[in-house]
């Protein structure tokens, strides 16, 4: 699975080349501030998650569909693993060609599920922290170095908007889940 689908045309919200220099600062900062959320967003969470049901937590509505624990588990491997890695390539190679792996599959086919959810949400916050850190101490330059994904050329800046955002749907599609979940608990449509 990748975070960072084709684009059409230029998107001067996230194209970093086209900010003027003086306020390039404050739109990494507003980015990085939105990869940091997570971790709050998480220990949010975490005061409400004893009263989501072990069903809901890991259950799949549908075969396709991931349990709420494997959603959080595939935010955590992509950001230990997939998303650290292409910050390091573009940090240290010439435009590398980026690749993904099926995140998704190798979580489904984990055991994610048996894990407390206090152990998954750990992960999430440990994984998310080390990613922050390693955004955090990049310079500039590192921030307009590019890679090549599905055969697009993005910034790194563009990367990590791009995955943010992805991050921002999959917990988007996973409340409106837990808010379906709890209507139907209490037999309201």
């Amino acid at each position: 699975m990748t975070d960072a689908p084709s684009r059409n045309g230029a998107d001067d919200v996230t194209d970093l080349r086209a900010v003027p220099e003086d306020q390039r600062d404050d739109l990494r900062q507003a980015l990085l501030d939105q990869v940091e959320y997570l971790i709050d967003e998480v220990e949010a969470l975490r005061t409400v998650a004893g009263t989501v049901p072990d069903a809901v937590q890991s259950g799949r509505p549908t075969d396709e569909d991931l349990s709420m624990k494997e959603l959080y588990a595939v935010i955590a491997e992509l950001d230990r693993t997939e998303r650290t890695g292409w910050v390091h390539r573009i940090r240290d190679e010439e435009t590398p060609e980026l690749t993904g792996a099926n995140v998704e599959a190798s979580v489904r086919n984990g055991d994610w599920n048996d894990r407390p959810l206090d152990e998954v949400l750990d992960a999430v916050q440990d994984a998310r922290r080390d990613l922050h850190d390693l955004l955090s101490g990049l310079d500039d330059e590192t921030w307009m170095a590019e890679g090549v994904m599905d055969d697009e050329t993005l910034t790194l800046f563009e990367l990590v908007h791009r995955f943010a955002s992805a991050d921002f749907q999959r917990l988007r599609n996973l409340g409106y889940r837990l808010h379906d979940a709890d209507l139907s608990d209490r037999g309201e449509e």
